[in-house]
């Protein structure tokens, strides 16, 4: 096989063409983890994995870890988590109202999440795109006081924390206790340097489930100001591409480390079903 990426015009997005990613050699793994650093997302089309391939392909980029929540990890493969808004014999399928806001899985968590995979199974003619944004072309858009003002700067993050339980994303809907134990509060870098690239990249997050509490010893009122003047900077749309999933068969791969993201599931009517798999691996501490 021949690899070859396509960086998308303006973007920091490539597509991933003349590959099986379940019959990679050596060299093709390395070029497709080179092009994955230089690029932040990957849209590879045209594969054809079951719950098993697709575990399999997490595993060539490090250790694949269970989402936190394992309510709706795949049956037979719990370490892919089961995306969706279906239902069978009444019971849903996977997570529907999942990552709706800007965020980066395990940002939450002690070790983070380096790569994110997802495999569409079942795509809707129109509508259940997803979003990213590049933190590192937002970090690098701040003056130099704005980046001397933030490098540095620690912040809490609690998973199930947030001002709104009853929102359908709270985390304290459909926690369990034994979940709730394993994701306490932590400590997180404003700004984190990617350890591969050794690029700067902001790593907070407006999304609730990412559970931000505040900047430490920062006083409420400052704290709240700073994070929404991040939160608004780093949202403009000339740091997002938008994915529109063509069909089954595509692996989207994104890194954690310097891009957020979020999905439009939520914004699906009935009729229109999309069902992923999803895989994370597990990274280190920021």
């Amino acid at each position: 096989m021949s690899v070859t990426a396509e960086r998308l015009a303006d973007s920091f997005v490539a597509i991933v063409r003349g590959i099986d990613v379940q019959k990679m050699s050596e060299q093709d793994w390395t070029a497709l983890h080179r092009v994955y650093l230089e690029n932040k997302v990957l849209i590879i089309p045209d594969q054809d994995l079951s719950a098993a391939g697709f575990s399999g392909l997490g595993s060539r980029f490090g250790n694949v870890v269970r989402h936190p929540v394992g309510k709706f990890a795949h049956p037979d493969y719990p370490d892919v988590m089961m995306l969706s808004n279906d239902t069978r014999f009444g019971k849903p399928v996977g997570v529907k109202d999942a990552g709706s806001f800007w965020h980066s899985d395990r940002s939450y968590m002690h070790k983070t999440s380096n790569e994110t995979m997802l495999y569409s199974v079942q795509i809707p003619d129109e509508g259940g795109d997803t979003y990213f944004a590049d933190l590192e072309a937002a970090y690098e858009a701040f003056s130099e006081d704005m980046k001397a003002r933030i490098d540095g700067l620690r912040y809490i993050s609690h998973y199930r924390w947030t001002k709104d339980r009853n929102d359908p994303e709270s985390r304290w809907s459909f926690m369990t206790e034994e979940e709730r134990d394993n994701t306490p509060p932590i400590e997180r870098p404003v700004v984190r340097t990617h350890p591969e690239t050794g690029r700067k990249s902001l790593f907070v997050f407006p999304g609730i489930t990412t559970g931000v509490k505040g900047i430490v010893d920062m006083e409420t009122v400052e704290s709240e100001a700073l994070l929404a003047e991040l939160f608004e900077h780093m949202t403009q749309e000339r740091f997002q591409y938008r994915f529109k999933w063509g069909g089954p068969g595509t692996v989207l791969i994104w890194d954690n480390r310097c891009v957020m993201h979020k999905a439009t599931t939520k914004q699906l009517p009935p009729n229109k079903i999309r069902t992923l798999y999803r895989i994370s691996t597990l990274g280190g501490v920021p």
